[in-house]
C-alpha cells in the first residue's frame, strides 16, 4: 500500500512538474523551424528550473527567470526534410518531445479578406477560380501549415492560443488562404526545402489592430496613435502620467462636488473620462489583433512576411504610408529580425463608390512605402485581376506568386526572376508635353490591338488642374510622352488615376504596370500668367493689415470705387512666406458670388459683405503640399463679420456639428471674430481661412485643414507663424 502510494504521488509530481514547464504554443508536432538563422525556443516555468532544449544535435539550457520565463536560441541549422524530434525536459523531471519537426523556410501570412479568401467552400462568391482541383492536387508533406483560429481580440498582449502545425493535405487545403497556398507551393518547388506558413487574417479589419506598441512609437507621423496605446498599457509612463492626471482632476471635481453639495449648490458636471483609458471594445482598435493572433509566437525565427490589406484604410489617404510603416518596423522588432522581409499586394480595382479619386491616393502610398523600404520590401501590382464588382478577385494564382517571385528574387538571390513591375522615375515638362521615364522595363507591351498606350489611360491638366486625356501617347524606347491638346502649359500628368481601371500596359515579363502621377512646381510668374488680364481690385498684407472694428481694412490699394459693372468672376491669390524664409501660393478662382467688387474684400462689417453660400466652378492652383491644383463644380465660402458656431447652415455632406469646418452657422455680434474662408466641401478642405480678422499677429490663419482642433482654423491664432501674407483680389467683368 506505501509503494503504491509513493507511486501514485511520484506520477503526480512528475505531471506537476511537466504542466510547469511550458514552451509556447508555436512550438507543435509537424512543425516547420527557419534555417540559417538562430531559432528562438522559449516559454513558462517555475523560478529557477533548468531547462533543456535538444535538437537536430544541439543540446542548450537556459534557467526559468523571476517571471517565470525562459528562452534560449538553437544555432543556425541548414534546410532538413528529414523529421526529427525537438524536446524540451527540465531538471524537475518534465520531458516534452515534439515529432515530425523539419527545417526550411517560414512565411506569416497576414492581412485581411483577400487574404483569407480560401481555396474553396460552397459559396461561389468566397473562392478560388477551380479551387476544389487544386486543393484535391496541392498535397505536399513538405508544406506545413499553422493556422490563426479561432479569431479572437484581446486588450492585452497574450501568449495563450491553441497552435497546431500540420502538412498541407487535400484534406485541409480547401480552407487554407489561397494566396498563401499558392505562395507555399512556388517557394517549395523552386527552393526545394520544406516551407512552414503561418496565416494570422481577419476580414474587414484594419492595420491598426496588427501593429505592436513598438511600431507606432517608431513612426512620428502616428505619434497620436502611439500615445493613444501607451496611455492604456499597464507600466507604461504615458500610462501613469494619465492615471495620475485623471485622479488629480476627479479628486478636485469631488472635492468641488462634495463642497456645492453641503452649500446647497448647482452641482458641477463629472469630467470627461479619458478616452485611453477606457475598455478597449473592438477588434479594430489598434493592437487588438497583434495582442491575440500575433502575439503568441513572437518571436519565433520567420524569414519575413506577406501582406494583403488596405480597403478598410481606404479613407486613411497618404497617412496609411506611414501606417505600414509602422507595422514593418513592430515587426522587425518584435521578431527579433531587423532583416525581416515584408512583400505585400497593392489593392486591385474595386468600384468603392463614393470618392473615386481615393483608391489611386491608397496606391500611391503603397508605392511610396515600398520604395522607402526597399529592397527589404516588395510591392506585388495586380491591376490586371481585380474585379470592379467584388472586393475579393477570385484569381489569386498571379497574386500568390507575384509575392513568390519577389522572395525568390530578393530573398534567395533568385537573378532569372524578374518581379518588380514597370514605375515610373522621373518626369520631364516641356511647354504642353511631358516625358515619362519608367525603371523596371526594357519593351512595352500592351493589350490594345494597336499594340500602343491606351490614351484614355492617361490625362494631363494644364495649370486650371482640368484634367483631360491625350489624343495620343508616344514611345521613345521605354519613354512615354503625353501632351497636352489644344497647347498651353502642361503642369500635371497621371496614369490610372481612377477606382475601375484595369492596366494595358505591360513590361517584357508580363507585369502590369502601376498607377502613379506627377506635377511640376507652380511659379509666381506662373499665377501672374494664369491671372492675366484680370483687373486688381485689393492688395493687402494680411500681418500688417492693423483691421480694427468699426472701420474698413486698411488696404494697400483699393481700387473698389474705379471699377463699374458687374463682376463675373473673382481670384483670390495668396503669398505667404513662415518665419522659415519658406514661401507657399494659393490661387483661388470662381464664378462671381456678387455682383459689386467692392464686396469682394476682407467681409469687415463696415463692408457690407456677408456671404455664405455654395459658388461654382472653382479653380485651385496651389503650391502648398497636401493640396492639388484642381477644379471642382462647387464650392462654398463663409465670408462674414460675425462670430459663428458649429451648427451646420448649409447641410453640406459630411461636415462636423462638433468642429469648426467648412459648414458653420454665424451669430451675434454683427461686428465679431469674422471669417474669410473658402472650402472644396466635396473633399472636406478648407482651401485659406483668415479668421479673426481685428487681432492682429493673433488672428487665425492657414492653407488646408488645420491638424488642430477645428478644420477651418478657428482658434488656432496661427497669423502669428508668418511674416507676411500678401492676399490680392482679382475680377473679371461682364
Amino acid at each position: 500500500m506505501k509503494k503504491s502510494l509513493l507511486f501514485a504521488l511520484c506520477c503526480l509530481m512528475s505531471c506537476l512538474a511537466s504542466a510547469l514547464v511550458k514552451p509556447a504554443p508555436v512550438f507543435c508536432d509537424h512543425i516547420v523551424l527557419q534555417r540559417q538563422m538562430q531559432v528562438p525556443v522559449w516559454g513558462t516555468g517555475t523560478p529557477g528550473e533548468k531547462v533543456t532544449v535538444s535538437f537536430g544535435g544541439q543540446t542548450m539550457d537556459t534557467t526559468v527567470d523571476a517571471d517565470g520565463q525562459w528562452k534560449l536560441y538553437l544555432a543556425p541549422m541548414e534546410a532538413n526534410a528529414t523529421p526529427q524530434v525537438l524536446e524540451i525536459t527540465s531538471n524537475g523531471g518534465a520531458s516534452l518531445r515534439f515529432e515530425d519537426v523539419l527545417v526550411g523556410e517560414v512565411w506569416l501570412c497576414s492581412g485581411q479578406s483577400n487574404m483569407e479568401m480560401p481555396l474553396w467552400t460552397d459559396n461561389p462568391r468566397w473562392r478560388n477560380l477551380e479551387g476544389d482541383k487544386l486543393a484535391a492536387e496541392g498535397g505536399n508533406p513538405l508544406i506545413r501549415v499553422a493556422r490563426m483560429v479561432p479569431y479572437k481580440w484581446l486588450p492585452l498582449p497574450s501568449a495563450d492560443y491553441p497552435m497546431t502545425w500540420s502538412a498541407l493535405t487535400p484534406e485541409n487545403a480547401p480552407s487554407f488562404s489561397a494566396v498563401a497556398f499558392f505562395f507555399g507551393h512556388r517557394l517549395q518547388k523552386e527552393l526545394g526545402v520544406p516551407v512552414g506558413l503561418i496565416t494570422s487574417h481577419w476580414g474587414g479589419t484594419r492595420i491598426e489592430p496588427w501593429t505592436p506598441p513598438c511600431g507606432f512609437d517608431s513612426v512620428p507621423d502616428v505619434s497620436d496613435i502611439a500615445h493613444w496605446v501607451n496611455a492604456r498599457l499597464p507600466g507604461h509612463p504615458e500610462y501613469f502620467a494619465l492615471i495620475d492626471q485623471t485622479r488629480a482632476i476627479l479628486t478636485e471635481w469631488q472635492t468641488a462636488f462634495n463642497q456645492a453639495a453641503v452649500a446647497n449648490q448647482p452641482l458641477p458636471a463629472a469630467p470627461a473620462f479619458p478616452e485611453e483609458l477606457a475598455p478597449m471594445n473592438s477588434h479594430q482598435q489598434a493592437t487588438a489583433l497583434y495582442n491575440s493572433m500575433i502575439y503568441p509566437f513572437v518571436p519565433f525565427a520567420i524569414r519575413g512576411a506577406i501582406w494583403y490589406q488596405g480597403c478598410s484604410n481606404l479613407s486613411d489617404g497618404a497617412i496609411y504610408r506611414h501606417k505600414m510603416q509602422a507595422l514593418f518596423n513592430g515587426w522587425k522588432q518584435v521578431f527579433e529580425n531587423p532583416d525581416l522581409k515584408f512583400y505585400f499586394v497593392q489593392l486591385a480595382p474595386f468600384n468603392y463608390g463614393g470618392n473615386g479619386l481615393a483608391l489611386p491616393v491608397i496606391w500611391e502610398a503603397q508605392e511610396q512605402f515600398c520604395k522607402d523600404n526597399e529592397p527589404q520590401v516588395g510591392m506585388a501590382v495586380i491591376n490586371d485581376v481585380g474585379d470592379y464588382g467584388d472586393i475579393h478577385p477570385h484569381n489569386k494564382k498571379p497574386v500568390g506568386e507575384r509575392l513568390a517571385n519577389l522572395a525568390l528574387n530578393r530573398t534567395y538571390g533568385r537573378d532569372d526572376i524578374h518581379p518588380d513591375a514597370p514605375r515610373p522615375v522621373s518626369c520631364t515638362f516641356d511647354g504642353p508635353a511631358c516625358t515619362i521615364s519608367f525603371e523596371n522595363v526594357t519593351e512595352w507591351k500592351s493589350t490594345e490591338p494597336s499594340g500602343t498606350p491606351r490614351a484614355n489611360d492617361f490625362e494631363i491638366a494644364g495649370l486650371d488642374g482640368v484634367f483631360v486625356h491625350p489624343d495620343t501617347v508616344e514611345m521613345n524606347g521605354t519613354d512615354l510622352k503625353v501632351t497636352l491638346p489644344g497647347g498651353g502649359k502642361a503642369f500635371q500628368v497621371r496614369y490610372l488615376w481612377f477606382q475601375m481601371v484595369t492596366s494595358t500596359l505591360f513590361n517584357e515579363n508580363g507585369l502590369p504596370m502601376s498607377a502613379f502621377r506627377f506635377s511640376q512646381p507652380v511659379t509666381e510668374e506662373d499665377l501672374r500668367d494664369f491671372i492675366g488680364d484680370q483687373t486688381l481690385v485689393y492688395k493687402i498684407d494680411l500681418c500688417q493689415a492693423g483691421i480694427q472694428r468699426g472701420k474698413p481694412a486698411n488696404y494697400l490699394v483699393d481700387n473698389s470705387a474705379s471699377i463699374q459693372g458687374k463682376v463675373k468672376r473673382v481670384t483670390y491669390f495668396l503669398r505667404a512666406t513662415d518665419k522659415q524664409g519658406d514661401t507657399q501660393w494659393m490661387l483661388v478662382g470662381m464664378d462671381a458670388f456678387t455682383q459689386e467688387a467692392s464686396k469682394c474684400g476682407i467681409p469687415t462689417a463696415v463692408s457690407g459683405a456677408s456671404f455664405q453660400t455654395k459658388v461654382r466652378n472653382l479653380t485651385v492652383v496651389t503650391n502648398v503640399p497636401g493640396l492639388a491644383s484642381k477644379t471642382y463644380s462647387e464650392g462654398n465660402i463663409e465670408f462674414f463679420p460675425n462670430n459663428y458656431h458649429v451648427t451646420a447652415k448649409l447641410n453640406l455632406p459630411g461636415n462636423n456639428g462638433g468642429k469648426y469646418d467648412f459648414d458653420d452657422s454665424p451669430s451675434t455680434p454683427l461686428d465679431g471674430y469674422g471669417s474669410m474662408q473658402v472650402h472644396a466641401f466635396t473633399d472636406k478642405t478648407t482651401l485659406f481661412a483668415f479668421n479673426n480678422f481685428c487681432s492682429g499677429k493673433d488672428a487665425d490663419f492657414g492653407f488646408g485643414n488645420s491638424t488642430g482642433d477645428h478644420p477651418d482654423w478657428t482658434f488656432s491664432h496661427h497669423l502669428n507663424q508668418y511674416d507676411s501674407v500678401m492676399l490680392e483680389v482679382y475680377v473679371t467683368m461682364e
